[in-house]
């Protein structure tokens, strides 16, 4: 199957930070069946006939709030593809900025070892992907990040398990694009590229299972990230940062256990002596650390010089 993304969306001059919640719900002109034409949404074009395809579903089987939900499926005509493109496309009434964002979601997968479905915020005129979330069919959670220079997906330090409610959380600011899995941050990079989003995305490569998609929310947490992020700060904080030797971890409360992760996700070894990290064994690149502590859970990049 061909991918064709020349959806017609009309952009507007102005981007603004328009606030909506989407839970799929016949008070919000909803009904059950295919998702293709449903207020503002479109399922994945297909370039022949039919136009679109034509399994994606409004459905009462599972929802996490109210009654409806959207299920994205396998759809049988078509085989298991490379990347998750099959799925349901939100066109978004006002595009926003990938530097000021905030869109988050409750998802619930059928299985592992099935389809990898995802979450893609795009810009649909020049079809650059701004942000992608992908649950693969391992349990890891991979999003897109820049490594050396170039576009790549990489895993974070969250996991997914099937037939259980998630919910996805992604902030863009002008520093960079945050990922919140359960409203722990799972991984932050700067924006992959910086062109306006128009479009939302939930989809899948087309394997075999099914995701359950319910109570999108745009732009309605943008001040509480803000305040999360200031509060954070005033309870966590590293220094220097780049650093090429030792890191201070500064932290009102004791620090309980902690987790180093190169980007790409994989866990690395440092000595903590006390409340300093050595860390004059790691390669230069950029880093996570995992800080627990009696009654937090931090996360914060790091850069190594």
């Amino acid at each position: 199957m061909k991918k064709y993304y020349s959806i017609a969306c009309a952009l507007f001059s102005v981007l603004s930070l328009a606030q909506q919640t989407v839970s799929f719900e016949s008070m919000e002109g909803f009904i059950s069946g295919d998702i293709q034409g449903q207020v503002g949404w479109i399922s994945t074009p297909t370039g022949g006939m039919p136009a679109h395809v034509e399994n994606q579903m409004i459905t009462t089987d599972k929802a996490s709030d109210g009654y409806s939900a959207l299920k994205i499926v396998k759809e049988p005509v078509y085989g298991t593809q490379a990347d998750p493109v099959i799925g349901g496309f939100y066109n978004l009434p006002v595009p926003f900025a990938s530097a000021g964002f905030s869109v988050s979601f409750d998802i619930n997968i059928s299985q592992l070892g099935g389809s990898v479905f995802g979450f893609q915020g795009v810009n649909s005129i020049d079809d650059q992907l701004v942000v992608r979330v992908d649950f693969d069919k391992t349990g890891i959670i991979k999003v897109l990040s820049t490594t050396s220079g170039v576009p790549a997906l990489v895993s974070t330090t969250a996991s997914w398990s099937p037939n259980v409610w998630n919910r996805l959380k992604v902030v863009g600011t002008s520093a960079d694009i945050r990922y919140y899995l359960n409203d722990v941050l799972i991984y932050q990079s700067p924006a992959v590229n910086y062109s306006a989003i128009d479009q939302l995305r939930f989809v899948h490569n087309n394997a075999v299972g099914s995701a359950y998609i319910d109570q999108i929310k745009i732009n309605t947490e943008m001040v509480l990230a803000v305040k999360d992020a200031a509060l954070k700060s005033s309870l966590f904080s590293l220094s220097p940062n780049p650093a090429s030797d030792f890191i201070k971890i500064n932290s009102s409360q004791a620090i309980g256990k902690i987790r180093i992760y190169e980007a790409a996700g994989k866990e690395v070894n440092v000595i903590l002596n006390k409340d300093v990290l050595d860390i004059r064994g790691l390669t230069p690149g950029v880093y996570l650390i995992n800080v627990k502590t009696d009654n937090q859970n931090f996360t914060e990049k790091f850069i190594k010089k």
